[in-house]
């Protein structure tokens, strides 16, 4: 998969083997597309616009916070096979194991890459009680507002490639793609307003914020065009688009 980047690198290669183990075997929501390939197409985007590599890293690692599963047994001895058993000692308890990860994270990749994985990661799967979906949403805008240009751009990338693979599906199922969302009809707004955000805080000119602003008007709009016509029952209520 390194050959997929312009610019390989052996930081890059690493990035991508933590990348792999942590995401082995999960698929895209509601679909049976391999999850690896989301980070792998953040990291693509980002690259493709001149971001340089810690940049391009902290795409392939986005997720990995959020989402590994750390009470596996699995993913403890694989991660500690590659880290090395003195970074990362397995079996654990989960919530240690969250946080040696974090701590080899930071040390392998450094706290550029480290802090941007964190500024992008949701408050979930830390082994405390979480908030819901929408309340997770608006902690997340309200961070973006203040983000850095780099936080933005990753913000940016990782939006983008949400927004254009869930409009395809729209576009091609209808509507019933965004029961895969907990948000459902408001995926919309959400895109909308992540969008909107990030293309504030990137760099001025970066045709990055006119693509992911772009994709979450042509969002917007197919699930405008799709909703049922007044009287006519459909499958969800009637979504509130920005």
């Amino acid at each position: 998969m390194i050959d997929l980047f312009a610019r390989p690198s052996p930081r890059l290669e690493r990035a991508l083997e933590i990348a792999n183990i942590v995401h082995a075997g999960a698929v895209r929501k509601g679909t049976e597309i391999p999850y690896i390939k989301h980070p792998i197409a953040v990291a693509r985007i980002l690259e493709s616009h001149g971001y340089g590599e810690d940049l391009v890293i902290a795409g392939l690692l986005h997720d990995t916070v959020e989402d590994a599963k750390y009470g596996s047994l699995e993913l403890q001895q694989r991660l500690s096979a590659a880290a090395g058993r003195e970074r990362l000692a397995a079996p654990a308890d989960p919530w240690a194991f969250r946080r040696a990860f974090l701590a080899f994270l930071a040390d392998e990749f450094g706290p550029a890459v480290f802090g941007l994985v964190m500024a992008v990661t949701e408050k979930k799967n830390d082994g405390r009680p979480h908030p819901d979906w929408l309340e997770r949403k608006k902690e997340q805008l309200d961070h973006l507002a203040q983000a850095s240009t780099d936080e933005a751009a990753l913000k940016a990338a990782d939006a983008l490639h949400n927004i254009t693979c869930t409009l395809e599906d729209v576009r091609r199922l209808g509507l019933g793609v965004l029961d895969r969302f907990r948000g459902g009809p408001l995926v919309a707004w959400h895109y909308s307003a992540v969008a909107r955000l990030a293309a504030d805080r990137v760099p001025a000119g970066d045709p990055l914020a006119t693509a992911v602003v772009d994709a979450a008007a042509q969002f917007s709009t197919a699930v405008r065009d799709l909703r049922p016509a007044p009287g006519q029952k459909g499958p969800y209520p009637e979504p509130v688009i920005y």
